[in-house]
């Protein structure tokens, strides 16, 4: 293991997934797709920054033609619970018409910020619209989202790696864990 990641690792009070069992799981979660989307050109749209790990491994599973389209879509703006505001900056000029498309994320917390991109993308009146997840949350929705495919289901726990961060760092750990509390 690299050294720099090696001494973030110090940081985690307990890794809950390891690096093997996310690549494992990740594959699955590919072939559900090439199955569910076979013979189509998939669109998969992914929220940023979050999912960017999981965004590359999946993508790179994936035996279909693939476009990628990243969208920044956040109701936490900085700490380690939801705002209940979500911010979802539409780019100019990006149309979904008619498209395939596979939403995906780091993970489904409360439910605020996926519900919310879901009702835009029907909105933009794509062809078929699936989402997937990395990992699931054991609580109760604050909004209710249809997701397809789940990574993990894991306890209402702050977590960080595996492209997910606190305040910016711990994005680089390729396994899932909860920092020590001071």
């Amino acid at each position: 293991m690299p050294k720099i990641v090696s001494g973030v690792l110090s940081d985690l009070e307990r890794v809950m997934i390891r690096a093997s069992v996310i690549q494992a799981r990740v594959a699955e979660m590919a072939d559900d797709v090439n199955r569910d989307f076979a013979g189509k050109v998939l669109t998969v749209v992914a929220l940023m920054d979050g999912s960017v790990i999981f965004l590359a491994d999946l993508v790179r599973a994936i035996e279909l033609p693939v476009r990628v389209v990243t969208l920044n879509a956040s109701s936490y703006h900085g700490g380690t619970v939801t705002t209940g505001e979500v911010r979802l900056p539409w780019p100019a000029g990006l149309s979904l018409k008619d498209d395939d498309v596979l939403l995906i994320d780091d993970i489904l917390d409360t439910g605020l910020t996926l519900a919310a991109v879901q009702e835009r993308l029907k909105a933009e009146g794509v062809a078929s619209l699936r989402t997937g997840v990395l990992l699931k949350k054991k609580r109760k929705l604050l909004k209710e989202v249809e997701v397809d495919y789940v990574g993990f289901d894991i306890e209402d726990e702050f977590v960080v790696g595996y492209g997910m961060d606190y305040n910016g760092r711990f994005r680089n750990l390729p396994c899932i864990g909860t920092l020590k509390l001071d």
